[in-house]
């Protein structure tokens, strides 16, 4: 098992992506914390996971519950060894009409609390001389969402705080890397992709040709923080089924027949 009993916190745990993560790292024998604000998702996972993972309530966006969800992982465990920052809530609308609140509320979970969790967890980190961060950016900090508020921005600024985190902390051991999912199918986006027109539509622009799930963003996220990319810090590691190089699929027009490109 290449997690063999690490500590592992996942924030935003408790269902998507974070869940995928979060049973991944139990698999390979972690004792996982889920994070969720949600304490129905967080234990339920927790106890899916099984082993002696737990499930902690806490709103990243606050300092008083970053201190709680580190402190309890550090009664429960004695350390910190791997730090997964994916909690995020995307408010939509059109940034001409996109209220404060709105915008501070993505900035606030997204941004500001990866950056407070993994400052807390980075102090045990520190001691321990050793630990792993692997933050859950997205396509979307590579090329701009459009009507999706401050999702783009918030992932573009979580890619170069992982870039900074590499950088400053690994002369303690500290190894930080991000994963950019790109069209992910999950229990929150579900819906969407119930529309066969939506789901063709974002299928052909991925040249794997397919939609990913939670579990393709799982695997990485077990790489990541395993010993076999022990030497592996500040990447950007593209999980989008070739979505990122995949422009000209839609493009009209792009079409090569009698020795050239139409």
């Amino acid at each position: 098992m290449r997690l063999q009993d690490k500590v592992a916190i996942v924030t935003g745990g408790g269902r998507g992506i974070g869940r995928d993560i979060a049973l991944a790292y139990a698999r390979e024998g972690a004792h996982v914390v889920v994070n969720d604000v949600d304490p129905l998702t967080a234990n339920a996972t927790a106890k899916e996971a099984g082993g002696k993972s737990i499930g902690v309530v806490a709103d990243v966006a606050k300092s008083a519950d970053i201190t709680r969800l580190i402190e309890t992982t550090v009664a429960e465990f004695g350390r910190v060894d791997v730090l997964v920052n994916n909690a995020m809530k995307i408010v939509p609308g059109k940034l001409e009409a996109l209220p404060e609140v709105a915008w501070d509320t993505t900035m606030n979970i997204g941004l500001k609390g990866a950056f407070l969790v993994s400052q807390a967890a980075a102090k045990h980190m520190i001691a321990q001389k050793s630990g792993v961060i692997v933050n859950i950016a997205s396509i979307a900090g590579l090329f701009p969402y459009n009507w999706a508020g401050a999702y783009s921005v918030v992932k573009a600024g979580l890619i170069m705080l992982t870039k900074l985190q590499a950088m400053e902390w690994a002369p303690y051991g500290i190894r930080a890397n991000a994963i950019t999912p790109g069209y992910i199918r999950t229990p929150g986006t579900e819906a969407m992709y119930a529309d066969p027109e939506i789901y063709e539509g974002r299928r052909k622009g991925v040249p794997m040709g397919r939609v990913g799930s939670g579990e393709d963003i799982a695997g990485p996220a077990v790489f990541l923080a395993c010993d076999e990319a022990r030497y592996t810090t500040g990447s950007v590691l593209g999980a989008d089924g070739g979505q990122a190089v995949g422009y000209f699929l839609t493009v009209p027009g792009r079409r090569f027949s009698g020795g050239r490109i139409d």
